[in-house]
């Protein structure tokens, strides 16, 4: 009889708890975070901005922000993505995660090293995802506690002791994801991303076109070389089999003309 009862009482705190959660239930903290005030804390902010400035100056612009990234540990800014070239054309960009204050101070110690063209910032509102996260970690806690109930009052019932077990590890694993996706989605409102673009002045003088295609003269023409070769390969079946067309051709068309000729 105590089997069937503690049995019947799982079942009823799991359709209790999966009720709960499916009709949304509303707690203090959930309608805290639904208010018109909180509305603004959930915002993802993702900036851009593009450098312009002469093109030996990339390499050393490129280090400074890098050193300016990890000079504010304080503002936990992280670099998220990092290249550099530093040919022909060069370039550079660069990705940073901080807070606030930290993204406004690279963007003042970049704007001081070169102008900037182009700036740009959007914004994602992530108070639905972050409200649900919040909503489901209320109650998978509440169904959580009632579980360990449950599985202090199965102590001498084996049976039910494994089920109460069983459900306590899916849901600490349910619990568990929810907790790291509720984080990541805080990380995103209280740090903002940087992405930075650096190009060099598109206006590089006269002789700079002429010298690049001089010193691609060698390669150019092998490039044309190798292009008029492959031409040819391409062309010599096509000759063949135009000539045999042209002869044949030709001799249907003398059959044709003798009849004519002899009438």
């Amino acid at each position: 009889m105590k089997r069937v009862l503690l049995t019947m009482l799982i079942l009823t705190t799991m359709v209790g708890c999966s009720k709960s959660i499916e009709s949304g239930v509303t707690t203090p903290a959930l309608s805290m975070a639904k208010s018109s005030n909180n509305a603004s804390r959930y915002l993802a902010y993702q900036h851009s901005i593009q450098l312009e400035t002469d093109e030996q100056k990339i390499p050393e612009i490129f280090e400074s922000a890098l050193a300016s990234c990890r000079e504010a540990s304080d503002d936990l800014c992280t670099v998220l993505e990092s290249r550099i070239n530093t040919g022909r054309s060069a370039s550079a960009s660069l990705k940073f995660r901080a807070k606030p204050t930290g993204i406004q101070k690279l963007i003042g110690i970049l704007g001081k090293r070169a102008e900037i063209t182009n700036q740009s910032t959007t914004a994602e509102d992530l108070a639905a995802p972050i409200e649900d996260t919040a909503k489901k970690l209320t109650m998978l806690n509440d169904y959580r506690a009632k579980l360990e109930v449950l599985r202090n009052r199965a102590n001498n019932d084996v049976e039910a002791l494994i089920k109460v077990t069983r459900e306590l590890s899916q849901v600490q694993s349910e619990l568990e994801a929810v907790t790291g996706k509720n984080a990541q989605l805080m990380q995103r409102v209280e740090t903002q991303i940087l992405s930075v673009s650096i190009n060099s002045v598109q206006n590089q003088g006269f002789w700079k076109p002429i010298s690049f295609a001089t010193s691609d003269f060698g390669t150019n023409l092998s490039h044309g070389v190798s292009i008029a070769i492959t031409g040819i390969a391409y062309l010599i079946p096509w000759a063949f089999f135009i000539l045999i067309v042209t002869w044949v051709s030709r001799i249907f068309w003398r059959r044709l003309k003798r009849p004519r000729a002899n009438t």
